[in-house]
């Protein structure tokens, strides 16, 4: 193969005539004769390949300059045997035989061989062109030497060179004289090179003509023409593979109909045509039109000029797509005129009837469709009235004009735009989706397309809507869906949907039913003839079809459909209407009415109202009869319920057609059967509602004993304990009803329920839910005297069942002893101060003060110590308080009062077996308020036993009845043992008493030791069992009064706190989950508020025992540090001193319990977190909910105070270690949100934070050197605002410096990162408020925050320990061990990432001063950066620091140089691609902090070898290729023309490569990547005056391989690959400048695809293809390049992008083959460029890292 690097060598060097010989093609034997020329244009032309006249400046391998002629043949050969042998090439191509010899000729004629060395001669003093003079000095000499031949030959030397120097001749930028003086050239070459020449060599000299019209001035384009016509169109069919390049050529001549050579340019035109056939030429003009948006508006107006009516040859499938395209390319175009040309267009040649349209494809009608419905966007008359033109026709009446367009545009349009739409919901873009929307609107403003079109298109544009409403862009989606229904007329919208609900429901579908509703709920119905007719006839019509029994699957939507239109149908509907109609009007059917005919309003607005509404009232209440009686599913009779409630809150005066005794028949019906909260809440709610309404006649009676008695019936089996969420609700229900009923009503119900002996439980449950639930106001003592006094007898009755009810309704329900003791006090004054002072009825005496015993027996201790404070004067009871006055005005409590009635009646004397009975039973009560129990110890030792066992079996077989009676005697035992005790070492006590300092001090015995074990795992057992949880109270109030009897145990007593803690974190995740779910089925729901305020009241208590335990030993460890603190805060000498490890574990494991309370508290204040806000949607429960949650909240925060109060370091502390072990259940702003609670201020959770740093700190988590201390400050401290982070500004800084003081300890720098953290979050609040104005606060930051940043980047790889530290890997509770990171670079990593971000990015806000930012720089540098690269460990986080460095202007010097020295460095192109991303933005950097990098860059690129003999050529050329591959990461890593300052100096550099005779194939690749980088790095118009020298290297490069195929695994592989890369991007690009070209090296026409019959393609590519083909076909074992060809769907994208190295030729052959069918499907699919695939492309090309 001849050496294919010497393309630019030097121009005028000698070389011999076999290499300026040149290849030609022959014309076709049926192309017809060229007219007569001049007798200096019929020399024959020499034939011979391209290539083998393209290097003249160095001699081939094959050349025969040195070589003696063939035998026979005479060394001086006459013209006229060149003439001979060209005639053998004059009818095909030649062969490689044939070339050879006609070389040979040439070679041994002395005269040419002269007269190509005068052509060298002259070429080679362009290199001393510096003016436009000089180009006109050259241009002269070189037209005189192609004179100088007598005759001229007819082969031109260093043709390829003339061309390319005549090309740059041309450079717009040159003055008309130099572009008149090259058109003579031009013009002399085509006179003595013939047609034939030109045929031959039609790719050398239209390359730089081609492009030159556009930019020729007037006094040169009438040359540059008339060369067109005198040796162009001569070509006829042989223009074929141009015609586009010509046409885009020419095209810019006819863009102004005005134009100086308009005419002349439209005659060139037509006579193209003529010479391609008119046919093809359409077909090129339609191409044009899709690929060149700058030839649109020229295009279009010779289109009009010759196209006025449907051209019949394009009217075919193939042909059709073409047109259309053509003509939606240009619709979309930006230009105005260009739109309105192209509409002008589409009404001429593709009307909607016209045979074009016809012969399309269904995707091709509806691209056109697309494309047109566009324009209406622009919003722009002129385009509008148009677009209607091609939509309607040419019709004169509008009639004749909408029967056009529904005949042949409407179920096109249609489908455009549904199709469309329905994209909506799987767009990313939503201007993209919202785009047919907006066209459909548009177009309704033209009444003849809108009409028609909105009834076909307004249901499905909805259906796209509702499909898309969930979306991220539900709110702009909503703003869609009010457009279009506001947009489209009423009638039509409501027409379509009422038939289409009305064709749907038969067939059990609800499609249309969903859409309906959802439209009515996102829309608001506003206008007047919509809410007024449309939406009550359609009402009618669903519930119609409901008492026609509609299918149940679609039951429930047409309910809930028909619901919603009730909401939206306003009041003035339902008004009365008057019966006094127009007989015209009552004759015409509804439908007919108010679909058909022209509405009236009015008239149908009455019509509405007289026959509509009544039938909608009445058929509502049957609809609500037929789901009551017939058993719908819950959810169904409660939308029917709801339809019923609506129509009666409405007052609808049609209420009184209504048969309201049916109704609540039903009504009453359904309360007895159904088991739904929800359903019974509507039924009573409606019920209650509709006896309240004045429109039904006869009303609705709801007092009757009947009514009442099925209601409150109803309502009390939602009171009972497993129906907790519906409580509120019932109680309110029941009390509104109580309003309406007569006295004792409500009274008798219960006394009913509770006295009936199956349901007793039951009822008492449900009384207690309705006592609970009442006001005190209400004096439910007063209005429910006969179940109180039911619930009194049970404490009393032998039954031990009703005894345990009893005595479980007391500890659950009663919430205030008074309530009941001011009714019963209040009666007993009544008898006692009646009759002259003499009881009325003893027996009734008796009773009440036996109540009262038993309520005080009941009450103990609470109840004694409530009467012994409160005041009878402050009870809301009226009565009482005037009777209290009136009789025992010296009574100032209750005790005092109670004392005192009691007295009174131990001196009555009436009947003695009465007064005895009464006598007797106020003993018993003074007896139970003054004394307790006298039995040994012995017997309550075996009572205690006993009770155990039987309590544990209870427990175990869920056995409830006697475990309150058990626990009440094993507590009493307990109490008389520890009395007994007491009394025998001369103590008296009550048994109430239960301070510390009073605590028992005997040790037990063995026995009592087994006893409490036996306890503690009762206690646990009880508590923790699901089974008694109805007595819980029972066992919290047991363990409560047990509790100081085990002060001395406590481990036992940590037990206990275990489990309390366990069970309160398991009922507040029950309560939550009960409160989550949301169905229309009864939730079961057991858990009130009462549950977890015991267990926290059990928890608070258990923390004060524990908690005392430890006072002592805290007291003296106080006293110890006080006497060693010192220094600022007292934070100094103890900061890493470390406690012996034993005391350190005892501490801890003593401190454990805390952890626990703490952690079980902070899960009920996280559940409980939203109890002040209701839930967005109320439902039946939403009213408990938030009564329970904030009553549980409201404990749970007493507690945490009382317990912060007493240990707040304690308290913190478990807070910290609750934070660190991130659990699921507590989330972190709950938890921040309840330290701000319990703490004053922020300033004090830092002292405490600091407190336990400093190791004075007391709880599990004191360790000093726990770094979930300072994560817990950071994350607290991010959360400060800028006044309150100012609080603790001292705190920190003071504890920051005593770090640094201590920093040469392990335990220091452990704390180094964590200190630096919180510095820079709080700098960054700080620096938002005004404190930085303030200098030593200033200095003070800057000063502390630089020498902590300092100490943490000199010791980064020693404090990484600290950073690794993760949330949720702390002490584990059963191996008590530290877990470990599992990356042992973890930490490391994380400090370089934390300085990354967001340490440097606020550097300059935090320092200020700039020499403190370049030193705190530097540091990072040389600490972190230098390091990094030296042991060539450069990962993300390094590259990311150097990224944000490169953002400080003063840091320039810190990062300069390590990323100059890498980029310098040979492995640099050894990153992965991926990795490259991080390097481009440092790269970017380093060149523009110096510009005059790129100067040395370039310098350091040398053209020519050098000189010294003693250089390593292969070292020289790795050095060059690899200084051109740095030049393309340079420019790849910079923006659109960021170095177009630099791009004259860099095309300078590549061109003197380039013209190097002596250049590697690595290095001339390298120029092709760094084009290609160029090509995307700078606009087209930048690189205008490159083009002749790009074309005339790939000329050679391709026209050389096509001569010599290199071999396989030849080096010069490297560079046929590059250059095909290059134009694989370039026909991808398919850039402006490009498009004129590419005929050169693709077939740009429609012959890509539809190749005419014997057709032999000229293009290079193509003809490359068939050379490969020759060489034969491609061996198994190479690989090809796979293609992608499915450009119909995606963007265009190089084919070459994966394929890096090239060992045979052969693996380009589908490469070559497909370029131009390829090329031609992506223009023809007008998509766009994926330059994502591009840049990754460059990006694998460049970086070599695998």
């Amino acid at each position: 193969m001849p050496n294919p690097f010497g393309m630019f060598g030097s121009d005028a060097g000698p070389s011999s005539a076999a290499s300026t010989a040149s290849n030609t093609r022959a014309a076709s034997p049926a192309q017809p004769p060229a007219p007569p020329l001049p007798a200096n244009l019929r020399r024959p032309a020499s034939h011979g390949r391209l290539a083998q006249l393209m290097v003249p400046g160095r001699p081939r391998s094959s050349s025969t300059t040195s070589q003696e002629a063939p035998p026979g043949m005479p060394q001086v050969v006459t013209a006229q045997m060149v003439t001979v042998h060209a005639d053998d090439l004059s009818s095909g191509r030649a062969t490689p035989e044939q070339r050879r010899r006609t070389a040979r000729v040439l070679a041994s004629d002395a005269k040419y061989k002269k007269f190509a060395a005068q052509v060298d001669k002259c070429l080679q003093s362009f290199e001393n062109v510096n003016e436009w003079a000089d180009f006109i000095s050259f241009l002269s000499r070189l037209l005189k030497v192609l004179q100088t031949p007598s005759p001229p030959y007819s082969e031109i030397p260093r043709k390829l060179i003339v061309a390319k120097r005549l090309a740059q001749c041309l450079n717009p930028a040159l003055p008309s004289g130099v572009h008149a003086r090259a058109l003579d050239v031009y013009s002399y070459v085509f006179s003595i090179i013939g047609v034939d020449g030109l045929r031959r060599d039609l790719l050398i000299w239209s390359s730089g003509l081609f492009p030159f019209f556009q930019n020729a001035a007037t006094s040169v384009r009438p040359a540059l023409i008339n060369i067109y016509e005198t040796y162009y169109l001569p070509l006829k069919a042989d223009l074929r593979p141009a015609t586009k390049a010509l046409s885009l050529a020419l095209l810019p001549g006819v863009e102004e109909e005005t134009g100086d050579f308009f005419d002349q340019v439209l005659a060139l035109l037509n006579k193209l045509s003529d010479a391609v056939t008119s046919h093809f030429f359409l077909q090129t003009i339609f191409l044009v039109m899709i690929s060149s948006p700058a030839s649109r508006l020229a295009s279009l107006n010779y289109l009009a000029k010759v196209l006025t009516e449907p051209p019949a040859d394009l009217a075919t499938a193939r042909d059709s797509g073409l047109v259309i395209r053509g003509v939606a390319a240009v619709l979309g175009d930006d230009n105005m005129l260009v739109r309105r040309g192209g509409l002008d267009l589409l009404q001429r040649i593709l009307p909607l009837n016209g045979a074009i349209l016809k012969e399309a494809t269904e995707d091709d009608r509806f691209h056109l469709t697309r494309a047109v419905t566009t324009v209406v966007l622009a919003r722009d008359v002129s385009l509008s009235r148009r677009v209607y033109a091609w939509f309607l026709g040419t019709a004169e009446t509008s009639e004749d004009r909408v029967k056009y367009f529904k005949t042949n545009g409407l179920a096109l349009l249609t489908e455009t735009l549904s199709r469309d739409m329905d994209k909506l919901a799987s767009t990313s873009d939503f201007s993209e989706g919202q785009a047919p929307f907006k066209v459909f609107l548009a177009l309704l403003d033209k009444w003849e397309v809108g009409e028609s079109l909105s009834e076909n298109l307004a249901l499905p544009a909805l259906r796209s809507i509702r499909a898309a409403s969930s979306g991220e862009h539900a709110d702009d989606i909503q703003g869609v869906a009010v457009a279009v229904d506001e947009a489209i007329e009423p009638s039509v919208l409501w027409k379509q949907m009422f038939d289409a609900i009305d064709k749907e429901l038969p067939e059990a579908k609800a499609d249309n039913v969903k859409l309906a509703e959802w439209l009515t709920t996102t829309v608001p119905q506003r206008d007047e003839e919509t809410v007024a007719v449309y939406l009550p006839v359609l009402v009618d019509r669903l519930l119609k079809a409901i008492t026609d029994k509609v299918d149940p699957k679609v039951l429930g939507d047409v309910l809930a459909l028909a619901a919603s239109l009730l909401s939206a149908i306003p009041d003035s509907v339902f008004a009365q209407g008057s019966s006094a109609e127009e007989a015209e009007t009552r004759d015409t059917p509804l439908e007919t009415l108010i679909f058909v005919s022209p509405l009236k309003l009015e008239s149908a607005a009455k019509r509405i109202q007289a026959d509509v509404v009544p039938r909608i009232v009445t058929t509502a209440f049957k609809v609500c009869e037929q789901a009551l009686i017939s058993k719908w599913a819950a959810g169904l009779d409660l939308k029917a319920v709801d339809l019923v409630r609506t129509l009666i809150d409405r007052e609808v005066p049609s209420l009184a057609l209504v048969k309201g005794a049916d109704w609540l028949a039903a009504v009453l019906v359904s309360l007895g059967r159904v088991r739904s909260f929800a359903v019974v809440d509507s039924l009573v709610d409606a019920a209650l509602r509709a006896s309240r309404c004045r429109l039904l006649l006869p009303p609705i009676v709801v007092t009757t004993d009947s009514v009442m008695t099925t209601v409150l019936n109803s309502l009390f089996r939602y009171l009972g304990p497993d129906a907790a969420a519906y409580h509120a609700r019932a109680v309110e229900l029941i009390w509104e009803y109580n309003q309406l009923a007569e006295p004792h009503t409500l009274e008798s119900v219960i006394a009913r329920r509770m006295s009936t002996v199956p349901g007793k439980s039951e009822a008492f449950a449900a009384f207690g839910v309705l006592w609970r639930q009442s006001d005190d106001t209400m004096l439910p003592g007063e209005i429910f005297q006969v179940p109180m006094l039911m619930i009194l007898d049970g404490l009393k009755s032998e039954d031990p069942q009703i005894l345990c009810a009893s005595e479980s309704w007391m500890r659950c329900n009663l919430k205030s002893y008074f309530r009941m003791v001011d009714p019963l006090l209040r009666r007993l004054i009544d008898m006692i101060s009646g009759n002259n002072g003499k009881l009325n009825d003893a027996a009734q005496v008796t009773y009440l003060v036996s109540n009262l015993s038993s309520l005080f027996r009941f009450g103990g201790q609470g109840l004694s110590k409530a009467c012994q404070s409160a005041k009878p004067r402050k009870s809301p009871n009226a009565i009482f308080v005037r009777n209290v006055e009136a009789h025992f005005a010296d009574a100032q409590t209750y005790l005092d009062l109670l004392t005192d009635i009691l007295s009174r009646l131990l001196k009555e004397s009436a009947d003695e077996q009465l007064s005895l009975r009464v006598q007797s039973a106020a003993l018993e009560l003074l007896q139970h308020l003054v004394s307790r129990g006298d039995l040994s110890l012995k017997c309550l030792g075996r009572i205690k036993k006993t009770l155990v066992d039987k309590l544990t079996a209870a427990t175990k077989h869920r056995r409830l009845t006697l475990q309150n009676t058990m626990l009440h005697l094993l507590h009493t035992s307990i109490s008389g043992t520890n009395d007994a005790f007491k009394r025998s070492r001369g103590h008296r006590i009550t048994s109430s008493s239960y301070s510390v300092s009073e605590k028992p001090t005997v040790q037990p015995d063995e026995s009592a030791a087994q006893f409490e074990q036996s306890l503690i795992d009762l206690i646990i057992v009880g508590i923790s069992s699901p089974g008694n949880r109805p007595i819980l109270q029972h066992w919290v109030d047991f363990v409560l009064m047990t509790i100081p009897h085990l002060e001395n145990r406590p481990v036992d007593l940590r037990i206990l706190c275990d489990c309390f803690c366990e069970q309160l974190r398991m009922t507040m995740l029950q309560l939550r989950n009960t409160f989550e779910v949301s169905t229309a089925t009864d939730v079961p729901a057991t858990i009130t508020e009462a549950e977890p305020i015991m267990l926290i009241q059990v928890l608070e208590r258990l923390a004060v025992v524990l908690g005392s335990k430890n006072g002592h030993r805290r007291s003296e460890d106080r006293d110890r540090q006080n006497h060693e603190s010192g220094g600022l805060l007292g934070y100094l000498p103890t900061v890493f001193s470390v406690e012996a490890p034993q005391d350190s574990a005892e501490k801890c494991e003593a401190s454990r319990y805390l952890d626990d309370i703490v952690e079980a508290l902070l899960v009920t204040w996280t559940v409980t977190a939203d109890s002040d806000q209701a839930d967005s949607q109320s439902n039946s429960s939403t009213a408990s909910k938030i009564q329970i949650m904030s009553r549980t909240r409201t404990r749970a925060r007493k507690a945490l105070e009382k317990l912060f109060e007493s240990q707040p370091s304690e308290v913190l502390g478990s807070c910290i270690q609750v934070w660190a072990a991130h659990p699921t259940d507590i989330k972190d702003g709950d938890l921040f949100d309840c330290v701000d609670t319990l703490a004053p201020t922020a300033q004090k959770v830092v002292d405490l934070v600091c407190e336990h740093l400093s190791g004075k700190g007391r709880g599990s988590i004191s360790d000093a050197s726990s770094p979930a201390l300072l994560a817990f400050l950071e994350a607290y401290i991010s959360r400060l605002e800028g006044p309150i982070a100012i609080q603790v500004w001292n705190t920190l800084f003071s504890y920051s410096r005593d770090v640094l003081n201590q920093s040469s300890s392990p335990a220091a720098k452990a704390q180094l990162f964590p200190v630096l953290r919180c510095l820079t979050i709080l700098g960054q609040i700080v620096s938002t408020t005004s404190a930085l104005e303030d200098k030593r606060l200033r200095r003070d930051l800057q000063d502390t925050y630089v020498k902590v940043l300092d100490a943490v980047v000199s010791n980064s790889s020693r404090v990484g320990d600290s950073a690794s530290w993760r949330r949720g890997r702390i002490r584990s509770r059963l191996s008590r061990e530290v877990e470990k990171p599992s990356e042992e670079n973890h930490g490391v990593d994380t400090i370089y990432q934390f300085i990354a971000s967001p340490v440097l990015p606020n550097l300059r806000t935090l320092l200020v001063d700039n020499d403190r930012v370049s030193s705190v720089c530097s540091t990072v540098s040389s600490n972190m950066i230098v390091p990094a690269f030296k042991q060539n460990k450069v990962d993300n986080a390094v590259l990311n620091l150097l990224r944000e460095m490169t953002k400080i202007p003063p840091a320039v010097k810190s990062w300069r140089l390590p990323i100059g020295d890498a980029f310098n460095d040979n492995r640099f192109f050894k990153i992965k691609p991926e990795e490259s991303g991080m390097w481009k933005p440092l790269v970017r950097a380093l060149f523009d902090s110096d510009k005059e990098r790129l100067i040395d860059l370039l310098g350091r690129i040398s053209a020519a070898p050098s000189a010294n003999i003693f250089t390593n050529r292969e070292l020289e050329t790795i050095s060059r290729s690899l200084n051109l591959r740095r030049l393309s990461v340079v420019l790849l890593a910079a923006e659109r023309n960021h170095f177009l300052a630099q791009l004259p100096m860099i095309q300078e550099k590549l061109v003197e490569i380039l013209r190097t005779n002596i250049v590697s194939p690595r290095v001339h690749s390298e120029v092709y990547l760094c084009l290609r980088v160029m090509m995307c790095r700078y606009s087209p118009q930048h690189l205008t005056n490159f083009w002749p020298i790009i074309l005339a290297e790939l000329l050679r490069v391709l026209e050389s391989t096509m001569d010599d195929p290199p071999a396989d695994g030849s080096e010069d592989l490297l560079l046929v690959l590059a250059a095909s890369k290059f134009l694989d991007l370039l026909l991808v690009i398919q850039s402006e400048d490009f498009q004129i070209h590419q005929w050169i090296f693709v077939t740009d026409t429609t012959d890509a695809a539809y190749p005419p019959e014997d057709y032999n393609p000229e293009a290079l590519m193509d003809r490359l293809a068939e050379v490969l083909a020759e060489l034969g076909p491609v061996l198994p074992s190479t690989p090809t390049v796979p293609c992608d060809q499915n450009h119909l769907t995606g963007l265009r994208r190089p084919h070459l992008k994966g394929l890096k190295t090239l060992t045979s030729l052969q693996q380009l052959s589908t490469f070559f083959s497909r370029a131009s069918i390829d090329t031609f499907e992506g223009v023809y699919a007008d998509t766009g460029v994926d330059w994502e695939a591009v840049e990754d492309g460059l990006n694998g090309e460049i970086f070599e890292g695998e």
